[in-house]
């Protein structure tokens, strides 16, 4: 299974699961339909399934288009959005297994940013490990509540890092990386490890390239939102428990302070 990523909208990516065996193709997230077209025809795909991570639009605007273009076609969604996500065929809950590409990927279901917000875990045959997690986890972040609370955030976000291997790449669905890291930077003045990650990001970024996908191993080891029981965390944010700690961090970003971003 091959994976490659378009860029749409003005953050947006889009991926692309790849059986180039059988020339077919999956996509996770189409926010929009036409560069998903002009790829599969570029490419001589059929595509066949699309996975779902919630009911956004800017993650299912393209499911009507593509369903009419391939009618066959099976849309994968959480049980919970049922009705929200359009032409959906399956209905998906924590720990169901769905298939592509002789690959099997694991689904968990992690509320938070929306209530029935899931993510697919592919643990590919060759070692590889990809993680599709939509608006949970972003580089240097964590998705906005919009329906969930933060207790829920907070168990799936603990869930996932506690649960995946360091070597699980992070495809997520949006490219915020340096914004959020020069507000964590804001919060944690003197942490090196995120001074020195904007740097990455933003030689990253000028050389036109994407931050996405990055490693769970580092962002568990710089990201403020994965480092709640950091001492030296918690003594910023004033709190002596994990979940203390998130909640004062995802409230800082809520209410950032001004950036100056460098280019």
């Amino acid at each position: 299974m091959k994976v490659e990523m378009l860029s749409v909208l003005e953050d947006n990516f889009i991926f692309i699961l790849i059986d180039e065996i059988k020339r077919e193709a999956a996509v996770v997230d189409p926010a929009v339909a036409t560069p998903v077209i002009s790829f599969l025809n570029k490419n001589n795909l059929t595509l066949t399934k699309i996975f779902n991570t919630h009911h956004h639009f800017d993650h299912v605007g393209g499911n009507k288009e593509l369903k009419q273009l391939f009618p066959n076609i099976e849309i994968y969604g959480s049980i919970q959005d049922r009705n929200r996500i359009p032409f959906q065929t399956h209905f998906l809950e924590h720990k169901d297994k769905i298939n592509f590409g002789g690959e099997c990927a694991e689904v968990f279901f992690v509320p938070g940013h929306t209530l029935g917000h899931i993510c697919y875990f592919f643990s590919l045959k060759n070692g590889e490990n990809h993680l599709f997690i939509g608006d949970t986890i972003f580089g240097g972040g964590c998705g906005k509540l919009f329906e969930g609370s933060l207790e829920q955030m907070f168990n799936s976000l603990l869930f996932l890092r506690n649960t995946l291997p360091g070597n699980t790449l992070i495809w997520t669905a949006h490219e915020y990386t340096l914004e959020n890291y020069l507000i964590l930077e804001k919060l944690e003045p003197d942490n090196l490890l995120i001074k020195e990650k904007i740097q990455k990001v933003i030689s990253t970024l000028k050389n036109g390239l994407n931050t996405v996908p990055f490693l769970l191993s580092e962002e568990k080891a710089v990201s403020s939102f994965l480092r709640w029981d950091d001492i030296t965390l918690q003594k910023i944010t004033n709190t002596n428990n994990s979940f203390d700690t998130f909640c004062s961090v995802r409230k800082f970003r809520d209410n950032p302070p001004k950036i100056v971003k460098p280019f």
